[in-house]
């Protein structure tokens, strides 16, 4: 990768980090706060603009639920002062009873701004868990 995509991949885990640690202050730091930021968290409806992105990730974050993302498959391009990061996240979280994970595909975008990267949209949806059909009678299986 060359020292730009370095940086929207550092701004990314940053973002994830934010989300594992539930740091509000940080998720409020990566975002930029226009009109037309986006958000599409996994099984949600697309949220538009700032306030609303910001008040569901203060909604999450104060539900007291831990959620840990891990991600993989990264992929990183930037155009001009727009930046955009593919990946998979594998997402657990954890209630009295019992843990869940799922996992997402996600894209983030990413302005350049005062020069930082700074997240515009999110949008995570969730990968569907297909179980394996077994083989039709008489086909064969090595």
């Amino acid at each position: 990768m060359t020292v730009e995509q370095l940086a929207v991949a550092d701004t990314n885990e940053a973002f994830y980090r934010a989300i594992s640690s539930g740091d509000f202050a940080a998720m409020e730091e990566l975002w930029f706060p226009a009109e037309w930021a986006e958000c599409v968290h996994p099984g949600w409806t697309s949220l538009r603009g700032w306030e609303a992105v910001r008040d569901s990730w203060k909604m999450l974050f104060d539900s007291g639920t831990r959620v840990a993302v891990s991600i993989t498959e990264v992929r990183v391009r930037i155009l001009g002062d727009v930046a955009w990061v593919s990946c998979l996240e594998r997402n657990s979280t954890a209630d009295a009873e019992q843990i869940h994970t799922s996992l997402s595909q996600a894209t983030n975008l990413f302005v350049l701004h005062d020069g930082r990267w700074r997240m515009v949209v999110h949008h995570a949806s969730p990968v569907p868990f297909l179980t394996p059909q077994p083989p039709a009678a008489g086909t064969l299986v090595n």
